[in-house]
């Protein structure tokens, strides 16, 4: 199972995406028609074969999921998509174990479950598969971004920044919280983090009373750490522990997620 697309929520669609564009230096590749239907936009960027999604409430949606998580939260992590092989036993145990679905697809080889973030807690977490063996390479294709386009070259995902390498879960309780995801998700524990193809999520004590998923990590692409602190300086992004601050979340690269002082 791979860590293939992270999705924050923001006031400001058009200038998050462009902000992140500028700093991942990769392009907006995708705006996705179909998330009009839970009153979003959204827009997408590829970084190493794995994705970065910008949600937005559209102006005219009235009351939806992510305008009140906005609400609440302010700009913030908002989702997780993980990709395996073949999401029916892991969404099967899922939902036997009580986690809730908020959203199902199950066509054209696409099988994906959206589960309410209330049982994962952190965010949304979603468990999908695209009904084709090579999902674990880094072009493996991709619904949700329409990639790579059907009969055309190989797409370069040698970039500027490379692919997922991990999330950090700062929580009151992060022991509990790391057990929940281990059993829902069939992943190996190792000390404060569970283990998955190319990524790590680790889970740390933090004095809040939501858990929240506050740190993201990147595999290093192309580009040294400094080129891309460079142009986070010229953004006007000031640096949070040890990563880039945006969004509400902090971005790290050529990394993966630290053990912090008081993890489990």
């Amino acid at each position: 199972m791979r860590l293939r697309q992270i999705c924050l929520v923001a006031e400001n669609l058009q200038s998050s995406l462009e902000t992140l564009a500028d700093l991942l230096d990769s392009p907006i590749i995708y705006r996705d028609p179909e998330v009009a239907q839970f009153g979003l936009d959204n827009g997408l960027i590829m970084t190493g074969g794995d994705f970065v999604e910008v949600v937005s409430p559209l102006a005219h949606a009235g009351d939806t999921a992510a305008g009140r998580y906005l609400a609440r939260c302010g700009n913030s992590f908002y989702m997780a998509i993980f990709q395996c092989a073949d999401a029916n036993p892991l969404i099967a145990h899922i939902t036997n174990s009580g986690g809730r679905g908020v959203f199902e697809i199950d066509a054209g080889g696409v099988r994906a479950m959206h589960f309410h973030p209330k049982d994962f807690g952190g965010a949304i977490v979603s468990v999908d598969s695209m009904g084709r063996e090579d999902w674990q390479s880094p072009c493996a294709y991709w619904q949700w971004a329409k990639w790579p386009l059907e009969n055309a070259p190989p797409p370069d995902t040698n970039t500027s920044v490379g692919a997922l390498a991990g999330l950090r879960v700062s929580a009151g309780a992060p022991s509990d919280m790391q057990n929940q995801w281990a059993d829902f998700l069939q992943r190996p524990s190792q000390a404060d983090r569970l283990l998955f193809d190319g990524a790590e999520i680790a889970f740390h004590q933090a004095d809040t009373p939501r858990a929240v998923i506050s740190d993201v990590y990147f595999h290093a692409g192309r580009d040294s750490v400094s080129d891309i602190h460079a142009r986070a300086k010229r953004l006007g992004l000031p640096m949070q522990n040890g990563g880039v601050s945006f969004g509400g979340v902090n971005w790290h690269f050529g990394d993966r997620p630290a053990a912090p002082e008081g993890s489990v």
